[in-house]
């Protein structure tokens, strides 16, 4: 029973990461996204643990390396993500010319 489990999960994880990954090819996510990388970790997890299982040890040590440089990712993304700019800044997406056409006029 365990070994249709384990079977399971890395069939599992290979399936979690094709979708990730068609997604990622159809531009629903990008490649630098939680989503990615997030989806990328827990197959990868799933595809490890099936792998030592068998003791396939190439795959699970690679999937391994995966899980870390994902999760490393993810935590530097969310440093990042978590620094408070000073209100100084200004982001220039925000933006707008704006005048009347009086102004226009007159600037011509």
């Amino acid at each position: 029973m365990l070994d249709a489990i384990m079977l399971g999960l890395g069939f599992a994880g290979g399936v979690i990461y094709l979708a990730a990954y068609f997604s990622l090819a159809r531009a629903w996510i990008t490649g630098t996204s939680y989503v990615f990388h997030g989806t990328s970790v827990i197959s990868c997890i799933l595809i490890a643990v099936s792998s030592a299982y068998s003791e396939a040890w190439p795959s699970a040590v690679v999937n391994m390396v995966f899980i870390v440089i994902g999760s490393g990712f993810i935590v530097k993304k969310a440093i990042a993500d978590s620094v408070i700019y000073p209100s100084t800044v200004t982001n220039v997406s925000e933006l707008a010319f704006q005048t009347d056409k009086q102004g226009l006029t007159d600037a011509a």
